[in-house]
Parts: C-alpha cells; structure tokens; sequence
C-alpha cells in the first residue's frame, strides 16, 4: 500500500466549493447523481464526497455490495484489508457514521488524489458523543471519470506526524465482537474463546462497582473491553503506564471526543485487558476488572489527581467483594515499606520498578484513610486533589496531617493487617 512518499502533487482548492466543502454529509442521507459543472475540479471534488456518502451508507446499512462500489477491486490485499474492516463494523452497534472530506487537503497523486477525511464514529450506548478522528485516504477515478474509488486508507509518514489519527481495533485488523449487559466486548481470534468470561466479569463487575461509589459518581454506563492477542493495537498506543507491553494487566483509555484534542472532553473511556491475564483464575480477573471499572466510573472526577490516590481508589474498591481474611496483596508492598520509603510517590513511580508495590501500598493508605477518618472522606479528598491541586495543602487542610504521615499510616496498618 501507498505510503504517500514521492509522489508528484498539486493541491486542488477551488475558492468557490469552499462553503460546500466544509458542510458535512450524514451518512443516512445524500443524493449521488452527478451534479453539472464545467469545472473538473470541482468534479472531483463531488466524485470522492459521493464515494464518502456511499460508504458511511453501505456500512451502517450493511450493504456489501454497495460497500464494494467504493472500491478499486485491483489490489487483492487492499481489497482483503477492506473486507475485513466492513465485517468489523458490521458487528458494532453503530448510532452514527459520517466520513466529511477536508476542504483544503486534496492533492494530486498522478490521476488519483489524496485528501484527508474526517471520521465520526459513535457506538450506540458506550459513547456519549460522536468520537472524531481523522485519516488520509486516496481515491482514483474510474474510466468514465465520473466516479472516484478508494484505493488506499494509509499513509503511513502522515500518520505518524498527525495527533489526529486514532485507529481502534476494528481499523487494523479482524476482530470478534461479543454484547453482554451493558459490555462491548473487542477480541480476536485467539481471545474470543474466553469472551464469554471476559463479558460476565465486567458486566457483574459494573454493579460491585456502583454498590461502593458514592452517588454523585453513579454508573459508568455501557463499557467496552478490549482483549486482544494481536499486539497492532497495543503498539499504537503512545500513552501505557510501562514501557514493555508485555508487562501490562490491564489499562482504562480514555477515548477523546476529537482525537486531535487528547486532552479535551471524553467521549467514553475503554478498558484494555492484557491477553496474558486470561490465564488468570477467575477472582484474579475480577478483581482486575473492578480495578479497571472504577477508574472508568471516576472518569472525569480522577483529571489532575495523583496516581497514589486514583491508583489506591481503584484497588480500595476492587477488594469489597471479597472477604478481609482473603484479599491478596502483593508481597513487593512490604519489601517496599522495609526499604524505608518515606512519602507518598510521584506518578512516574507507578511505571517503575517497584510498581507493583506502590500499587499495593497506595491501596492501604486508602484503606487508613477510610478506617480512620471514614469512607466519605476518600472521596472528599478525591474531589479536593482534582485538577492539580497541591497535594500537601489539600491533605493537610481535609486530614490534618502531611503526605509522610499519611504514608506511614497506611504502612503500618498493612503491617499489621498482614504480619
């Protein structure tokens, strides 16, 4: 496939369709008939948003021969890669799809053109907006010239230099998608034999979730669950809590409504179960999964607050279920306190070397915090360190006492708890 390297180009941005170029087309509706005009390129221009409106149409519709329409049949692993993605979608409980072309992107590629196209895509009850992300695809005309096929939907240098881009599973590769009570599950063809455990873990999890939060953070709502053999989608990610893939459990992600605002408003956030955690015995998996849901449901409520607290929150509730006598911690916790650790860590510590334990660690200063001050008060504190707020203030201010205070409290009552 195409890499958009070396090739002869001239931008085509006819001043008078500008207006029509910057109107989106929804998928659900649109007219195809050729419109009349002498100019070529504004037939071009026409020519691809027709293909665009064909394709969003054939794919909520799943239309596999007006699918095939939108495409040049002459590569057969363009074509293969194709069919997969409209089997993919075909799967998804998709509200809206639109494809808008840019205005001011399409470029000459020979007598084909590139242009980059913007995505809205919303999964019906998981996404509470439209997730918009963009991508550069490339069209050639037919013979007639009156139609303009995809040939192309990857330009590798232009992705790897645009914050916009954002492929999900269903973009690189085949997937299975399995539906349980308020779960979307995404696995492939080596995870899907566990899909049916991996949906009722976090389908009952949602519930032993929302019994522990307060009401004011309620029910996270739908959820999907990523659980994938196929590294693609991992290795796409810019943003894991450690540096080797192979070392991640699990990770909640946070899906921004336009992805080339990774830090403005969130459609929805996803969970990634990594595939090594099936082997897992079930209690390990549901606890992980209780893990991963309440990061889910602090959603907003966790933006600016240090990992020791939303990292202990999420472990702190993910223990209620099971009986005290029987909740595992994680011996690198105590090695930890034996090492004479002094105060509360910094995020980067949780990607480090002694992760484990700080994850374990942080659990027990919530659990100090609860068992001294009362469980109202995690969640006071929570709302008190939100958006960057000064950890030694807000602690000092709810708790009257300092962050190596609060540490060693924790420490201590882990000490004792488990000898």
């Amino acid at each position: 496939m195409s890499t958009g390297a070396d090739r002869s180009r001239s931008r085509i941005v006819p001043a008078l369709l500008l207006a029509a170029l910057l109107a989106g087309v929804l998928a659900a509706c649109g007219d195809d008939s050729p419109a009349p005009s002498s100019d070529p390129e504004a037939e071009v221009v026409a020519g691809i948003e027709r293909t665009l409106r064909q394709r969003a149409r054939a794919l909520v519709a799943h239309d596999e021969a007006g699918f095939d329409r939108t495409i040049r049949a002459r590569d057969p692993e363009f074509v293969a890669e194709q069919t997969t993605y409209f089997d993919n979608l075909g799967q998804l409980p998709l509200e809206m799809l639109r494809f808008d072309l840019a205005a001011d992107t399409v470029e000459r590629d020979g007598k084909a053109y590139w242009a980059e196209i913007t995505v809205r895509l919303q999964l019906q009850g998981y996404d509470a907006t439209p997730v918009v992300t963009r991508d550069r695809w490339r069209f050639a005309p037919t013979r007639n010239e009156r139609r303009y096929l995809l040939t192309s939907t990857t330009d590798t240098a232009w992705e790897k230099k645009t914050s916009g881009a954002q492929p999900q599973p269903w973009d690189l590769g085949e997937v299975e998608v399995r539906e349980g009570p308020g779960v979307l599950g995404i696995f492939d063809a080596t995870t899907v034999a566990t899909a049916e455990a991996v949906v009722a873990s976090v389908s009952e999890g949602r519930f032993q979730v929302k019994a522990v939060l307060p009401g004011d953070i309620g029910d996270p709502g739908g959820v999907v669950v990523y659980t994938l053999a196929d590294p693609t989608y991992v290795e796409s990610l810019d943003s894991l809590p450690v540096s080797d893939p192979d070392r991640l459990d699990a990770v909640t992600l946070p899906v921004p409504r336009n992805a080339a605002d990774a830090g403005g408003p969130v459609a929805s956030y996803r969970i990634l179960l990594g595939p090594h955690v099936l082997d897992e015995d079930g209690e390990v998996l549901d606890r992980l999964v209780r893990h991963e849901l309440t990061h889910v449901a602090l959603g907003d409520h966790a933006r600016g607050v240090p990992m020791w607290l939303t990292e202990g929150l999420a472990e702190y509730v993910s223990v209620r279920p099971i009986a005290p006598a029987e909740r595992r911690l994680q011996t690198e916790a105590l090695n930890l306190v034996a090492s004479g650790v002094d105060d509360l860590p910094a995020d980067e510590a949780f990607g480090g070397e002694d992760a484990e334990g700080w994850y374990a660690l942080s659990w027990w200063v919530c659990e100090y915090i609860a068992a001294t001050y009362g469980e109202p008060a995690l969640w006071e504190l929570l709302d008190g360190l939100a958006n960057g707020a000064d950890q030694d203030e807000v602690i000092g201010d709810q708790l009257g006492v300092s962050t190596a205070d609060l540490l060693q409290g924790g420490a201590d009552l882990m000490r004792r708890t488990y000898g």
